[in-house]
């Protein structure tokens, strides 16, 4: 029997960098992995949806080239969608062989099977029928997408995620219909509608992007309808049925029917976690009311001596939240320092046109929490380098304790904001208030620029408006 210090199951974001992590500091490490290296995000999901995004952004470009005083006849520009699926697999082989390349680099033990525990310590693959034996356990097996009963899944133009990741033909004449208004439904929807796509989104809740600031969502109402989006939010599906070749979708709000038809259908409604045959049982874990597994700030299990990250644990579907928390996992094994982490500060990012990023409270949940709180809002019509890029939907808001300006949130609507977000949320963590930000001197010109100006705008007035 194969002894190590720690046995990571799962190769997604959250086990391999674990895993990495745990061997770079000598731990004997093994890692169990049935599918794909890199998990979800890296091969169904984060990545290959970014690189369909730089094509939809390319063709963006090309179409409005006029304003850039560049003169391209429509007619003369063929789009090939079957290319950019293509695309979208190359990138994710590519950093899939490049996460196998780190595991062997780290000596990293590599299990192409399925995992089951034996106990707290011992886990049989399935395949081999191997037992391997560690000290500790790192259960990070993510999630899938969740399947709304009573659709027909076995029609190709019904699919989740993973099936619109597959897909390769897309015209402009289709009607395209997305059920669920979250950061995956919209990312598609922006992508399919750059493609020329006829696309209606339908949410349940009442309005888009119902986690971020009612006033992100707001402005990416107006900018999704002004791109020709259908949004039909407070909507409920009543009954999704096949006709002929079209796929009816049948939606009530306030006791008003109406109909909608498409010819393909996506269903966005959230993620289950992987829990199925992992022999929780036999180590004593229990699945809680919500299909997640419940950890303490060290990420214990109820087994001490089993872990888990990331979809697991029900937090946040977010790869960087595994990812950190696997990092962490390994400081406990070292009797390190483990840093307790802030679920509410951990930065949210939207990937559309124009893009979303958001970390803390939003102004709703502050006041929920008892603050008094002041608002500052900057919009990017005002800044300089949006305006120089043609990007001038969006804004900053920060939300602020209106006594001693400490920042609750800030949210982001605009051209490449998520890569404005860090730092924001470093500005949080450092405990930083309206008055530093606003003293901090930002590159001109710059979008970051926006940020500033709305920390101006907590403390007295923004400059440039």
């Amino acid at each position: 029997m194969k002894q190590y210090d720690l046995i990571v199951v799962g190769g997604g974001p959250g086990g391999y960098v674990t895993a990495i992590y745990a061997a770079q500091n000598g731990l004997k490490t093994a890692l169990i992995e049935e599918k794909d290296l890199g998990g979800t995000c890296l091969n169904w999901g984060c990545i290959p949806t970014k690189a369909l995004a730089k094509n939809a952004e390319v063709l963006r470009t090309i179409f409005d080239s006029k304003d850039y005083g560049i003169s391209i006849d429509p007619n003369q520009i063929k789009v090939d969608y079957a290319m950019a699926q293509k695309r979208s697999r190359e990138v994710s082989k590519k950093l899939n062989k490049g996460v196998q390349g780190l595991l062997h680099k780290n000596k990293v033990d590599i299990f192409k099977d399925r995992a089951k525990l034996v106990n707290g310590t011992n886990v049989k693959l399935t395949a081999s029928e191997e037992i391997l034996a560690a000290k500790n356990i790192v259960l990070a097996t993510g999630s899938h997408p969740f399947k709304i009963p009573g659709f027909d899944y076995q029609n190709p133009n019904i699919m989740t995620s993973r099936g619109a990741l597959e897909m390769t033909d897309l015209k402009a004449s289709d009607e395209v219909v997305v059920i669920g208004a979250g950061a995956i439904g919209m990312e598609f929807a922006s992508i399919w509608a750059s493609y020329g796509a006829q696309v209606t989104v339908i949410e349940m809740l009442p309005r888009i992007l119902p986690n971020e600031d009612e006033a992100v969502s707001k402005e990416m109402t107006r900018a999704f309808k002004k791109r020709g989006v259908k949004i039909r939010a407070g909507y409920k599906v009543t009954l999704v049925s096949i006709k002929g070749k079209k796929i009816e979708v049948n939606l009530e709000k306030n006791g008003e029917s109406e109909k909608i038809m498409g010819d393909k259908l996506l269903v966005s409604a959230g993620v289950r976690a992987n829990t199925e045959n992992l022999g929780l049982e036999s180590a004593g874990i229990k699945i809680n009311q919500r299909g997640f597994l419940d950890i303490n700030d060290q990420f214990q299990t109820s087994c001490a001596t089993v872990y888990a990250i990331g979809d697991l644990t029900g937090k946040l579907a977010l790869a960087h939240v595994a990812s950190a928390q696997g990092l962490e996992v390994v400081h406990q094994i070292l009797g390190a320092t483990v840093k307790k982490i802030n679920y509410s500060n951990i930065p949210r990012c939207t990937y559309t046109y124009p893009e979303v990023a958001s970390v803390g409270l939003t102004e709703e949940q502050a006041k929920g929490a008892g603050y008094k709180v002041k608002v500052g809002e900057f919009p990017l019509l005002a800044n300089g380098k949006s305006l120089a890029m043609n990007e001038t939907t969006g804004f900053v808001k920060i939300v602020a304790d209106e006594k001693y300006h400490e920042i609750l949130g800030i949210h982001l609507v605009g051209g490449h904001v998520t890569e404005l977000i860090a730092a924001a949320a470093g500005y949080i963590d450092l405990e930083f208030t309206a008055d530093d930000i606003a003293q901090v001197i930002h590159p001109h010109p710059s979008v970051s620029e926006a940020i500033m100006e709305a920390a101006h705008a907590v403390v007295s007035k923004a400059i440039h408006i």
